[in-house]
């Protein structure tokens, strides 16, 4: 039940677009210069923040292969981050209604995004920036839907299990789902991160190196192993409560299956 995962958009969209530079397409500095490590580091964060994909993938590694079909037409691209949202076809047809949720549940991921970058040192063809990133604690999120998904098989009749399968499958209704628990949130629900960060010259120009490490601090933690102590207090609780309706439930069956075979005998 754990894991999955950002937008600001209007006038203040298309400024930052212009005065983010950050491939080899850009123009430079006014003394004709590509943009520095910590520059490219800076757009690769704005871009974010904003969820310009198209300019977060020039400013790094995102890209990983395209894959083609026996008559070497394009079928799927694969790429580190946001690999759902990347693909072609994805926003019409049968995809259309998934491709809008992982849109929103970004955008709202990413609205709280903040970093500070602390040092950079560049060494020839790599740099190394140390950045501290801020955004909403994905990890409890995911633990808040995991309470959400144990509490509905509760209350719910039988084992609880045709509950879960439910849920899980309506997880793109804005009403009552993920995108749901990730508005509810507020300030004190974000996590902080340290993390350094890889650069390196590709044609000339920087580009930001999308490690596991750097993925999980924008992503506001979603990787963590563990939950808060709040949140995995009450999963323990619910578990053990699922437990015993399972139990309750499993002895009722064996009563019923009994009382069955004596009237069948």
């Amino acid at each position: 039940m754990k894991k999955l995962k950002a937008g600001i958009c209007g006038v203040m969209m298309a400024a930052s677009l212009e005065l983010c530079a950050c491939s080899a397409h850009a123009q430079g500095t006014a003394d004709n210069s590509s943009p520095t490590a910590k520059e490219v580091a800076e757009c690769t964060m704005e871009s974010l923040k904003i969820l310009d994909l198209d300019r977060f993938n020039e400013c790094t590694d995102n890209y990983v292969e395209t894959y083609y079909n026996w008559i070497g037409m394009p079928i799927r691209s694969e790429y580190r981050v946001f690999n759902e949202l990347l693909q072609p076809g994805v926003k019409i047809g049968k995809w259309k209604e998934r491709y809008e949720f992982n849109q929103k549940v970004n955008e709202k991921m990413m609205e709280n995004l903040a970093w500070k970058i602390k040092d950079v040192e560049e060494a020839g063809t790599k740099a190394e920036i140390n950045m501290e990133i801020t955004n909403l604690n994905m990890a409890d999120v995911m633990g808040k839907y995991e309470i959400s998904i144990l509490e509905n098989m509760i209350e719910s009749d039988g084992t609880g299990l045709g509950q879960m399968i439910k849920d899980l499958s309506n997880i793109t209704d804005e009403e009552d789902g993920l995108l749901t628990i990730i508005e509810s949130c507020d300030k004190d629900d974000l996590s902080t991160i340290e993390v350094m960060v890889t650069a390196y010259r590709k044609n000339g120009a920087w580009q930001i190196h999308l490690d596991d490490e750097f993925i999980n601090a924008f992503m506001g933690n979603i990787d963590a192993e563990e939950y808060s102590e709040d949140v995995q207090q009450r999963i323990e609780e619910l578990e053990k409560l699922q437990n015993e309706k399972m139990d309750e439930w499993e002895e009722k069956f064996s009563d019923d299956v009994e009382k069955w075979m004596e009237g069948w005998f």
